[in-house]
Order: structure tokens, then sequence, then C-alpha cells
């Protein structure tokens, strides 16, 4: 599994998420990631939450948490992929890196990477 994040201004890191991901891995993820991605592109009192309303996402130590370190967050309707703009980028990363022979983990993992900082700009900022 794989989180990533992105704002107009820039996209975030990628991380691989080992075995499933619970609300105690998803809110280590947003502790070791959100802020420091806020702060790399000068957005940490503008930035706004998205994400979809999976229950590891609306947890009450994940919605405690953002309350303390990003207050400002959109509340999505429920069952509405079409509505977040992550899946446009995750379909794109897909679809880059279908063009590659990938024959193990690592490599997939670098292929990700690779592509995930490649997207530019002006396909974040219309999607």
């Amino acid at each position: 599994m794989v989180w990533g994040c992105f704002a107009a201004s820039g996209m975030g890191n990628l991380v691989f998420i080992e075995n499933n991901m619970d609300q105690y891995k998803y809110k280590n993820i947003l502790k070791e990631n959100l802020k420091i991605f806020a702060q790399k592109l000068g957005i940490q009192n503008t930035l706004k939450l998205y994400q979809d309303n999976d229950p590891k996402y609306t947890a009450l130590n994940v919605r405690l948490w953002l309350l303390y370190n990003c207050p400002k967050f959109i509340k999505t309707p429920p069952y509405s992929p079409d509505l977040t703009s992550i899946e446009n980028v995750w379909h794109e990363l897909e679809k880059r890196t279908r063009k590659y022979d990938i024959s193990s983990k690592e490599q997939l993992k670098a292929v990700l990477t690779k592509e995930w900082d490649k997207i530019e700009h002006s396909y974040i900022k219309k999607n």
C-alpha cells in the first residue's frame, strides 16, 4: 500500500506501507509527513486536509491528532471517491508506472517514487 499527499504548490512524500494500514499506522504517517510537507511548501498556516471517509481516517485518535495539528480539513460526502483529487493522481501514477517492466517490489517502489516526483505542478493544479 502507498500513501501520498499533494497541494497545488507541490508534491509530498510517497510512503510505502507494509501489510495492512490501520488507524495507528495512518496517524503515524500523518505525524511523520504532514507537518514537514506543509512546512516545506510554506503552507502550514493554510493547509487544509482532504481525505475520504475510510474508518481508519475518521477514527477518534486520528481526529484528535488532526484537531490539534491540522484543524482545517474538508469534510467529504460518504461514498464519493470521484470527488477526491488524489484518485486522479493515483491513476496518473499507475499509467506512468505501467510503462516499466517491473520484476520486484524494490523496483516497483523505485519506479513509483521516481514517477511521483516527476508529476508536474500543472497536472496537480488542474486536478
